[in-house]
């Protein structure tokens, strides 16, 4: 067994949600029980993530998409639920959101930016003035079309591509989840980025990026944020000597 606090105190240190302005509650949101039995990690904070949990008695979650939002909500009965399931049995919940997007050493762009073969990384993607994902360059350029391949080898099939840039590909800009936002789409094209990578489609975005004439692969929010969970479930089980494990519960989207 391995002590919360001490698991809780090596997630804070290493993604260290301070230097960040998020609507998530970052760190530990709900508190369980002294002892870790076992770290169950999950894109989401769900129901089904909760007793996959129960049924290995693993008791601590670690989830980049949390409870909380800054908003308050009523404890409505799906709500109880989830809550009677976490403290009846002593299971904690960790949520980091835009830390993990941003990590440099272990966060989902970073790694995206790293397994698509990407050279000379630099921070890219601001949001409220920080930055959560990275750009780079191949080493050679590439057809789009063996871009494709990389991207699907890493994302699977269920990728949407918004083909409205060069049909060769050099600098690849990278951030994972739901950023095909109009600052960000701006700075793509400023800073001259031949394909954007991100992961949820917005229909809102198909006209400004045909208009700015870039290339946007939408590569799945789930798909693109599940990266750094599996790097850190192998970091957890190694440092703290207790068994991890990434639930798998894809949503398609």
């Amino acid at each position: 067994m391995a002590e919360r606090n001490k698991i809780t105190d090596y997630l804070m240190q290493t993604f260290q949600p301070e230097k960040f302005h998020d609507s998530s509650l970052n760190g530990l949101q709900v508190t369980g029980s002294d002892e870790v039995t076992g770290i169950c990690l999950g894109v989401d904070a769900c129901q089904d993530l909760f007793e996959a949990a129960v049924e290995k008695k693993f008791n601590y979650i670690v989830v980049h998409h949390g409870f909380f939002w800054g908003t308050p909500f009523a404890i409505s009965p799906m709500w109880g639920k989830r809550y009677q399931t976490l403290l009846n049995n002593g299971l904690s919940l960790f949520a980091v959101h835009l830390p993990m997007d941003a990590n440099p050493e272990i966060g989902h762009n970073i790694l995206i930016s790293k397994h698509l073969g990407l050279d000379h990384l630099s921070p890219f993607g601001h949001y409220k003035g920080v930055p959560i994902g990275f750009h780079g360059r191949f080493t050679k350029p590439l057809p789009m079309a063996e871009v494709q391949l990389r991207l699907k080898k890493q994302f699977g099939d269920g990728i949407h591509l918004l083909p409205f840039g060069k049909d060769t590909i050099s600098k690849v800009g990278v951030v994972s989840g739901a950023a095909a936002t109009q600052e960000i789409l701006d700075e793509a094209a400023r800073l001259g980025i031949d394909l954007f990578v991100t992961g949820e489609t917005d229909h809102t975005a198909f006209h400004t990026v045909k208009e700015l004439g870039l290339n946007v692969a939408f590569c799945g929010h789930y798909e693109t944020e599940k990266t750094s969970l599996l790097t850190l479930k192998e970091l957890l089980e190694e440092r703290f000597n207790v068994p991890a494990e990434f639930i798998i519960l894809p949503t398609g989207l």
